[in-house]
């Protein structure tokens, strides 16, 4: 027995010295994924080469947070660095210690070694690659806000930045270690400015309390007219009207005027339409009062455009100008409301928003009275004597009463009625004083028509 134990740690000591001596690599060796059991040093350079290469455009994740993005090991500046990787291949299971080497030949034969191809970078091209990755990873810090297509509301969400230069290490480490992912240093935003933090615990805008459109003229002729309008719902779009409150249209939308971004437009001045900074804003005001009109709004102070306007039914108008007439509304519920605005493909739309519509509405509208217009003659001395052309339309005045009615599922709760005067319209006309003058050209005014006896909508 002893001779044969003997006989057998001579066999050992046989096979390991001929390992010891053998300069291939070990077999069930793997470099970067790929067996390189049983190769020498030449066809191993070869192979790690080959592993560098594909590892140079794999897909390399880089992630800040909860952002993401990809990009490759060749675009953060990666250079090979594989021989540390050569080197351990050769001398795996040949450091002397015949137990150590025994035990790795044993784990490579298993498939347990598997070792990675290095690399270094350079950091120039490093942190020009993750300054350029900058914007798509971070995120600025919001504030409560209003998703409006889902009627939610969403809360602060606090944003982060990327710190690129201290990045530079993660990636040194990342790409040494022939990782696929690299955590890159990210550091908080400070906080957005938040004006909807005090009430958002309250706010709750599910349901469509009442919405009222009106339509514009999308053609070109009409933009300042359109950038106006856009401008004016700007303003108003998210606004929270609290239990209780009052608003005002003029102090919500703010001055007309050039130095806020107004436009000059057609506007009714005095009973004429004429070029007003700001015209337009008159179709907010009537849109918003429409609105407010069908979702039971306290109706505080409103008044109806001197002249019956094309995009609205009259009833439902709202004039307002900068400084001289107001529109005010009032929220009588004991939970807050929130507006949007929409100025979008020739409408003009506003919803007043909140946890449920304790009303369905009606609009009634009666003609009491048809008011004739009279007719101003002004001389023109670019006309030809004798001829005459229209200055501006002539209109009927009318006297309307308007109800508002109030039900809890069939039965009245009550009813609001109003006396409205739109006074007539004066006809202006050019009269021609000079014998050389150019005669009218232009086709003749529309005819007028009166508004339908009575009118009822119900929201």
């Amino acid at each position: 027995m002893l001779s044969a134990g003997v006989a057998a740690l001579a066999l050992l000591a046989l096979d390991y010295q001929e390992v010891q001596a053998d300069t291939r690599v070990l077999p069930g060796i793997h470099l970067a994924g790929a067996d390189v059991g049983g190769l020498d040093e030449a066809a191993l350079r070869a192979q790690a080469a080959a592993a560098a290469e594909r590892g140079l455009s794999r897909p390399l994740e880089l992630r800040a947070g909860d952002a993401r993005t990809t990009t490759t090991a060749a675009g953060l500046g990666a250079l090979p660095s594989p021989e540390l990787a050569i080197t351990r291949a050769l001398a795996f299971g040949r450091s002397g210690d015949p137990i150590a080497d025994l035990r790795a030949r044993a784990a490579a034969a298993r498939g347990e070694i598997d070792l990675a191809i290095g690399y270094r970078f350079e950091a120039e091209r490093a942190l020009e690659q993750l300054l350029t990755l900058a914007p798509a990873v971070e995120r600025p810090s919001l504030p409560t806000r209003f998703d409006f297509d889902s009627h939610e509301v969403l809360p602060p969400t606090p944003g982060s930045v990327l710190l690129a230069h201290d990045s530079l290490s993660a990636v040194a480490v990342g790409l040494a270690a022939g990782r696929t992912a690299i955590d890159l240093v990210v550091a908080p935003q400070p906080p957005a400015e938040d004006p909807l933090a005090a009430v958002a615990g309250s706010l709750d805008i599910h349901e469509v309390l009442g919405t009222f459109s009106t339509p514009y003229s999308s053609d070109p002729s009409y933009s300042d007219r359109t950038h106006n309008l856009k401008l004016g719902a700007t303003a108003l779009d998210g606004y929270v009207l609290a239990p209780g409150e009052t608003m005002s249209f003029n102090a919500v939308v703010g001055e007309r005027s050039d130095q806020a971004g107004f436009r000059y437009a057609p506007g009714i001045t005095a009973g004429e339409l004429v070029d007003v900074v700001g015209g337009g804003t008159c179709q907010i005001s009537s849109t918003l009062y429409g609105a407010a009109f069908f979702a039971g709004l306290d109706l505080v102070e409103a008044r109806p455009h001197s002249r019956p306007s094309a995009y609205v039914d009259m009833g439902l108008d709202s004039t307002v100008v900068d400084g001289m007439i107001d529109m005010k509304l009032r929220n009588g519920y004991d939970f807050p409301v929130v507006l949007h605005t929409a100025v979008h493909g020739g409408k003009v739309t506003i919803e007043v928003l909140g946890p449920k519509r304790p009303y369905k509405v009606a609009f009634e509208r009666e003609l009491k009275e048809v008011l004739p217009y009279t007719t101003t003659v002004r001389s023109d001395a670019n006309l030809r004597s004798g001829a005459t052309a229209v200055a501006q339309q002539g209109k009927r005045g009318f006297r309307v009463t308007r109800r508002r009615i109030f039900y809890t599922g069939e039965e009245v709760a009550k009813t609001e009625e109003w006396e409205l005067y739109y006074p007539p319209t004066t006809e202006i006309l050019r009269r021609g004083t000079s014998p050389n003058g150019a005669l009218p050209s232009g086709s003749s005014p529309s005819k007028l028509r009166d508004p339908a006896p009575s009118l009822r909508i119900v929201q």
